[in-house]
């Protein structure tokens, strides 16, 4: 399978299933601006605190295949297999599809990710071993720090001011690998010394 990182600002996600499951496929998707509609004869209290809050659609019957129709993503969660597996079986095989309990039943999985400002790492062991995902993800979280939070933020400054300035493709290649040191990370001083002199460039 091949990783993909998926914007999905105002885009159409339907999750069959209204428990703990669902909820939690949600609550991974809850920053990102989807349109998320749940359909299942039941939810529960998590599910509904979560449409409160984010404004999502909730339909109270079993889910069908035209529900999937215009979804960009569709999670099948609901609580029964043999609904999973026939929802699935029912949908075009274009259709980004995340099958909760059987993995290979969909095309799509959600790694275990690690958000620090605008880095993103992600891991998975493509459903070979969850519990060796969560013990990566818990080494990764160690690894990268608050720091590189204000760190990216600035790495995505100085990235645009340099687009800018007057130098050749090699001479900003340069500039950037030098960002990428240690001391620019670690240090908010050594960070605006570097925003300065880069600034100073472009005068």
């Amino acid at each position: 399978m091949q990783p993909l990182i998926i914007n999905l600002t105002e885009k159409k996600v339907v999750i069959a299933g209204g428990g703990r499951i669902a909820a939690r496929k949600a609550r991974v998707l809850h920053g990102e601006n989807a349109l998320i509609t749940f359909v299942a004869p039941e939810m529960s209290e998590e599910v509904i605190q979560l449409s409160e809050e984010k404004n999502y659609t909730l339909i109270y019957r079993k889910a069908t295949p035209s529900d999937f129709a215009e979804a960009v993503l569709v999670i099948l969660a609901t609580n029964n297999r043999e609904a999973n597996h026939a929802l699935a079986a029912s949908l075009p095989s274009h259709q980004l599809v995340c099958v909760v309990d059987e993995f290979e039943e969909g095309n799509v999985t959600f790694p275990a990710t690690i958000r620090r400002g605008h880095l993103q790492v992600a891991v998975t062991s493509n459903g070979s071993s969850p519990k060796l995902t969560r013990k990566l993800k818990k080494e990764l979280e160690a690894q990268f720090d608050s720091s590189w939070e204000p760190y990216t933020a600035f790495l995505k400054r100085c990235r645009e001011l340099i687009k800018q300035l007057p130098l050749s493709f090699e001479e900003k290649s340069d500039l950037l690998w030098e960002l990428l040191e240690d001391p620019y990370r670690i240090s908010e001083e050594e960070q605006k010394k570097k925003w300065n002199e880069l600034y100073a460039m472009k005068k």
